[in-house]
């Protein structure tokens, strides 16, 4: 019923609506707002981003709704710079399909159903603990050809996906639950770990990597491609060396596009947390 109340509105009319959700979030409620506060301000950027970055976040909300009311042409809404475009289009032709390294910058579930348009998309998602609550985010992406897949055992279906000269979609902003498949790197003011997953299934895929960020322009959502990497023949054997050599390029790519748009990152989200602990071997003796 809220989607569909939504639906009835202007895209233009969205952000005064967002912005009163943001402030009802951020400012009435304060919903995490220290930490927000906290990592701004540990990462050199200010706290007075912090109310920007909630009427972003709830704007985006209220684009999803508003998406979810029924299925819409998302030319209008949505674009992908040139430069991007012309280097999914490059990478596309060689036919080994595309890892997108992706991350929550702009409206992420609108930049995924953008994609989804030019390439079959498959993204790699956590559920969320409210079912209900997920089973309406996930159909709503599903409307727009996203192909959403569950984390665990994923990597099978990745690769088949790409062999078949589809795009898969990971994040790489989410603190992993398990540092034995992450490696540390430093992001905006403090070292946090990152998941090797997506570089892992670009190396035994031979699919490049394309580092994605969002955010708005125009009222509509820009996708940009920030940065490309390529991983090595399997000849020459650095594969191993790579993958977190990768992970920490992405991260220093992604830290620098959200040290520019500063209140398109969700600073809500516990990214600095510990992984799970390595485990411990006890030496000889």
């Amino acid at each position: 019923m809220l989607a569909r109340s939504i639906g009835a509105l202007a895209w233009t009319d969205l952000p005064v609506w967002g912005e009163a959700l943001g402030w009802l979030v951020g400012s009435a409620l304060r919903i995490r707002r220290a930490h927000v506060e906290e990592s701004m301000e540990r990462a050199g950027i200010g706290r007075r981003v912090a109310a920007e970055m909630f009427a972003s976040l709830g704007t985006s909300a209220v684009e999803l709704l508003w998406l979810a009311a029924r299925r819409r042409s998302l030319a209008q809404y949505t674009r992908i710079d040139a430069t991007s475009s012309r280097e999914i289009e490059r990478c596309k032709l060689a036919g080994r399909g595309i890892v997108f390294a992706a991350s929550h910058t702009g409206n992420w579930d609108l930049a995924a159903c953008a994609i989804a348009q030019h390439i079959p998309l498959m993204v790699i998602t956590k559920r969320l603990s409210a079912r209900w609550v997920d089973a309406f985010w996930q159909s709503s992406r599903a409307a727009y050809d996203v192909t959403l897949v569950e984390a665990a055992g994923s990597m099978r279906r990745a690769r088949a996906h790409l062999a078949t000269g589809g795009a898969v979609a990971m994040m790489i902003d989410q603190a992993p639950s398990d540092a034995r498949h992450a490696c540390r790197a430093p992001f905006l003011g403090a070292d946090v770990w990152v998941d090797r997953a997506p570089f892992v299934l670009a190396t035994r895929s031979r699919a490049p990597v394309l580092v994605s960020a969002a955010h708005r322009q125009d009222r509509a959502q820009c996708l940009t491609v920030i940065d490309v990497l390529q991983p090595p023949d399997q000849a020459i054997g650095r594969g191993r060396a790579w993958v977190p050599e990768a992970a920490v390029r992405a991260t220093a790519s992604l830290d620098a596009f959200v040290r520019a748009h500063p209140s398109e990152w969700l600073w809500m989200h516990r990214r600095w947390k510990p992984a799970a602990p390595l485990a411990v071997v006890p030496e000889p003796g």
